[in-house]
């Protein structure tokens, strides 16, 4: 008994039969050997093979669609015989001279019936056409509904309850892992802070070198400087941003600026004031305590120095400096340190040399909810009209201030239809409105301005 006893037969190819049943139906009828009946019951035949298939629906219309578009003309002589010999060829030439006999009446009997044919064949032309292609496309969508509603259903079940509770459990992950690194800060600063503080007695102590407890205050410095950079970006605004907010105190710099007497940018943070002076063929050069900030303008290819504002303008000679700007500098200092620093800067500078400082104008109460208190190192805001006094004691002359950063008008509180002027209720109203708006939405920067 061979292997291949028993086994189940192979499925046969319903493509390829059909194909070599067309094949051959249409040599035949090419031949003149069949008959339309004949041709009719061999694809009958071949549409029983195809009714295996899953588009049999589709391939038994198609099938009655070339039947129609065939017969669809009875006025066709049918004569045809497949017997050979002389007898079939005498009946075939009486079939055709009776049929050429009878032709004209059977062409007025048939006319309607070849006119309903005609279009009945038309019609199913449009048809089957356009329900081949619906069908698929059918089945497409029910695929994707199927498809909506197992995922639907998976959702519902446990796995899809389970992948729910995953998803919660990693962005639980992530934000403890947020709170870890930002944990992780506040340890290192306060762990610095301690180290330092131990150097600094022990150096004060004789038990390490001052050069150990300056390395220990840089180092504390480096790791507050990263913080306050990220800080800059996050809440600062963009460097073009900023370049455009400063870009009014070029004026009061181009005179008096020069090569050999720059304008000075204590405390040049990003360097966005430096790149406008370069842009604009201004010398200057910046001076930031923060490392970071320091080493970033570097990279911009801007002249920065690592140093502290006072002790930076101490070690410069008098009369020196074109300008000078302390942009949102003096409300981190105390009241020494900015006496001090004022001093010092109005003794650098050449005469026309001009003195600027921006910062946060207290005067506008929206400035507390906002900018002043969201920088953790400020100290204390700067009033307008005192700055205008500091200046003026250093011996600065034409001071003026120049008010910054307006507040939007949509941002502000709306008056009502019907004017200011006027005894109303509306009147009053509206003049009350503006005057809260000057109080809480005035401008949030002013910048005071002297010269030498």
């Amino acid at each position: 008994m061979s292997q291949d006893q028993g086994a189940a037969p192979p499925k046969p190819d319903v493509a390829a039969l059909l194909a070599e049943v067309e094949a051959a139906v249409q040599e035949k009828k090419a031949r003149g050997l069949y008959n339309p009946a004949e041709v009719r019951r061999v694809e009958e035949a071949a549409l029983d093979l195809s009714r295996a298939a899953d588009d049999g629906a589709l391939a038994e219309l198609a099938l009655r669609q070339a039947n129609l578009q065939q017969l669809w003309d009875p006025k066709v002589c049918g004569v045809v015989t497949h017997r050979g010999g002389l007898a079939g060829r005498l009946v075939v030439g009486m079939k055709r001279l009776l049929h050429r006999i009878t032709r004209p009446y059977l062409n007025i009997v048939l006319a309607r019936q070849t006119a309903f044919n005609d279009e009945l064949v038309k019609l199913l032309n449009v048809m089957v056409p356009q329900h081949s292609d619906l069908r698929p496309r059918m089945l497409q969508s029910e695929r994707r509904l199927d498809a909506a509603e197992d995922l639907g259903r998976f959702l519902a079940s446990d796995h899809g309850h389970r992948i729910k509770e995953l998803e919660r459990a990693g962005e639980a992950r992530l934000s403890a892992l947020e709170r870890r690194a930002l944990s992780g800060q506040a340890e290192q600063e306060t762990l610095l802070a301690r180290l330092q503080e131990i150097v600094e007695s022990q150096a004060r102590a004789g038990l390490a070198s001052p050069e150990a407890a300056a390395a220990m205050g840089a180092l504390r410095a480096q790791s507050r400087g990263a913080a306050y950079l990220a800080f800059e970006d996050l809440h600062r605004g963009t460097r073009e941003e900023i370049k455009r907010r400063q870009a009014v105190y070029l004026p009061y710099f181009t005179e008096a600026a020069g090569a050999g007497n720059p304008v000075l940018d204590l405390g040049c943070g990003r360097g966005e004031f430096l790149e406008l002076c370069r842009e604009q063929g201004i010398a200057a050069r910046g001076v930031d305590v923060n490392p970071q900030m320091a080493a970033f303008c570097r990279e911009q290819g801007l002249e920065v120095a690592e140093a502290e504002a006072v002790a930076h303008l101490r070690s410069l000679p008098e009369g020196g400096l074109g300008g000078i700007l302390l942009s949102q500098v003096i409300e981190h200092l105390t009241l020494d340190e900015l006496m001090e620093l004022t001093a010092l800067c109005a003794s650098r500078l050449k005469p026309g040399g001009a003195l600027i400082a921006e910062t946060v104008n207290p005067q506008s109460l929206s400035t507390f909810a906002g900018a002043f208190y969201l920088d953790l190192t400020h100290i204390k805001p700067i009033h307008p009209e005192a700055a205008r006094f500091l200046w003026r004691a250093q011996g600065l002359g034409q001071v003026e201030v120049i008010f910054l950063s307006p507040v939007p008008a949509e941002h502000k509180l709306e008056p009502v239809a019907g004017g200011e002027s006027g005894a109303d209720l509306t009147g009053a109203f509206n003049r009350n409105v503006k005057r809260l708006n000057e109080l809480i939405y005035g401008p949030q920067d002013y910048a005071v301005v002297g010269r030498k």
